[in-house]
């Protein structure tokens, strides 16, 4: 990991202290679900966990982000034994997870997105699997997509290069799968994905998520914060947990609302763990992928093109170009 100025890393980056829960575990797991506008999904999600997951003490929340399509009261109607923690506000991705887990009762935690299923008892093997390898405080198993193959998953740090290639648009997602290596049980650096699964003595060590990443970066954050203390995170290929890719953040009427939090997220994750050389080039080059890509988009518009979409705005690309991010 590239090392921050400490001048620049205490000036800018939240101190994160461990989190002391008010009981010990009271059962299993605790599984935690952020839902945003994905009633239908959210719906399945459920109904999934509680037809597959047998043999374990598990309580569930779901922490709705002020869905207008009423997920909220839908969990309310048809699964009253779940906890809703219902905001007023979109508190982002991990706002809402803390308020779950600062009320959660398990000796793990699963985070589990609204838009994924589970297709066997799963969480059982997970938690075996943590209670025999009591090394490893984050884990990750296998994702599929909806057609049953496996997803590329990243399970390695990016190297400041690595987001410049991404910025720019010369990174090659194809090469993540052949670098995953052998499908097998694995320590790796980093866990991601739509299925987490924690240690509650986790957020003991190292404290609750880093609420300055309103969505995306939050995986990455907590994997080398649990490194810095020592805590190892592993892959798990013995279960697979199906995802339906992007249902939450490809909706067009928040669209544009997922592409500047990114982009202020990422900036974030750039300024707590690159230097601060790579922090200005990597802000830089996001200013000149915007400036490319709204000027794209306003030839396409004059050019009679068909948009593609938020993502072929080119107000919204001017917009996050002007965008002040301290």
């Amino acid at each position: 990991m590239t090392s921050l100025p400490t001048h620049w890393h205490n000036s800018f980056v939240t101190k994160i202290e461990p989190f002391s829960f008010p009981r010990p575990p009271e059962i299993d797991l605790s599984l935690i679900v952020v839902s945003y506008n994905t009633r239908e999904r959210l719906m399945a999600c459920l109904r999934s966990v509680f037809a597959f997951t047998q043999d374990l003490e598990f309580e569930i929340f779901v922490v709705d982000n002020n869905s207008p399509d009423n997920s909220a009261d839908a969990v309310a109607e048809h699964f009253p034994q779940v906890h809703l923690i219902r905001n007023l506000d979109n508190r982002g991705y991990s706002c809402a997870a803390n308020q779950a887990l600062r009320q959660s009762r398990g000796r793990y935690c699963i985070l589990l997105n609204s838009d994924a299923l589970l297709e066997e008892n799963s969480f059982h093997k997970i938690v075996a699997h943590l209670d025999a390898c009591p090394e490893f405080y984050i884990l990750t198993p296998k994702i599929l997509d909806a057609e049953g193959k496996l997803c590329a998953m990243r399970l390695w740090r990016d190297s400041p290069m690595d987001a410049l290639r991404k910025i720019l648009g010369f990174y090659d997602a194809s090469s993540e799968g052949p670098r995953m290596g052998t499908i097998e049980n694995k320590e790796t650096e980093v866990a991601g994905g739509p299925c987490l699964a924690f240690r509650r003595s986790l957020f003991e060590t190292i404290g609750l998520m880093d609420e300055s990443f309103f969505l995306y970066n939050e995986e990455d954050d907590l994997s080398r914060r649990a490194h810095e203390k020592g805590l190892k995170v592993c892959f798990f290929a013995e279960t697979a947990v199906t995802h339906f890719l992007s249902q939450s953040c490809s909706q067009p009427g928040i669209r544009a609302k997922v592409m500047r939090e990114a982009y202020k997220s990422d900036l974030n994750f750039y300024r707590k763990y690159y230097s601060f050389s790579w922090n200005l080039l990597l802000r830089l080059a996001y200013r000149l992928a915007f400036f490319l890509g709204a000027a794209r988009s306003a030839f396409r518009r004059i050019s009679g093109i068909p948009s593609t979409g938020s993502d072929d705005s080119a107000q919204l690309k001017m917009r996050l170009f002007f965008l002040k991010i301290p």
